[in-house]
């Protein structure tokens, strides 16, 4: 009886909202998509991170404690609309309204640093046409790699060096970690150009000898002709 309940339920809800979405005129449908054309979705990494100072053996050093998080920002969210926010992680969702806004910013944050999020942003409209999906967005926030702060990841554009992630870079410890580094930066390796008048004289250098026949050949090869044709002349010029 529950279940049927349930299911009395939903189709009740469906039905109403399709009777809302038919209810809307076209135009108003355009205009209402249109708008949601130009909400965008991004994140800045805020940094809170920490540098401390250690005394060991009467020598200071410095070392840094990480400690980041995310603020996600919607664009452009006008008052004809507002989004589901819906977390595929712990399947949370929640709502962003336009008197929630600053400047048509809505702004909020992820301090999951650890896991990387997938977020799926619905946008309806606000007032009239409700039931009516005018925009779905996916958002992948990355997630904080701690690998980036190794000494051999300073200035690096190695790929496993990247500080923030959307792709599990699978490593398992610092030794693997190393391993991954090293391979990456062989594969991304640049290619020296080399100077083709250094190609030319690497392959003489190794095939002198060889040149040399073939160049003492064909000296040898023009002799014997020269002199074919000059005895050829000589008999030719002896009989007249």
């Amino acid at each position: 009886m529950k279940r049927l309940f349930l299911l009395f339920l939903l189709i009740a809800i469906v039905t109403l909202e399709n009777v809302y979405a038919d209810t809307c005129a076209s135009s108003r449908k355009r205009e209402l998509s249109n708008a949601a054309k130009y909400v965008k979705v991004n994140y800045e990494v805020k940094d809170l991170s920490l540098e401390k100072e250690l005394e060991a053996n009467g020598e200071k050093s410095t070392y840094k404690v990480p400690n980041y998080y995310f603020e996600i920002s919607l664009y452009n969210m006008t008052e004809d609309m507002y989004a589901t926010i819906y977390r595929t992680k712990d399947e949370h969702s929640f709502s962003a309204y336009h008197n929630e806004t600053t400047d048509n910013v809505y702004t909020f944050y992820d301090y999951d640093t650890t896991e990387i999020d997938n977020y799926t942003i619905t946008l309806r409209p606000s007032n009239d046409c409700q039931g009516l999906t005018l925009r779905t967005i996916h958002f992948t926030k990355p997630k904080y790699n701690a690998y980036s702060e190794f000494t051999f990841c300073q200035n690096s554009s190695n790929f496993y060096c990247q500080k923030f992630v959307k792709k599990d870079l699978n490593i398992n410890n610092t030794q693997d970690f190393l391993n991954k580094i090293q391979v990456n930066n062989e594969k991304n390796k640049p290619v020296e150009e080399r100077d083709p008048n250094e190609d030319i004289k690497e392959l003489i250098e190794k095939n002198w000898q060889l040149y040399l026949c073939i160049f003492l050949g064909i000296i040898i090869v023009v002799l014997i002709v020269v002199v074919i044709i000059r005895k050829h002349n000589h008999d030719k010029r002896w009989k007249l």
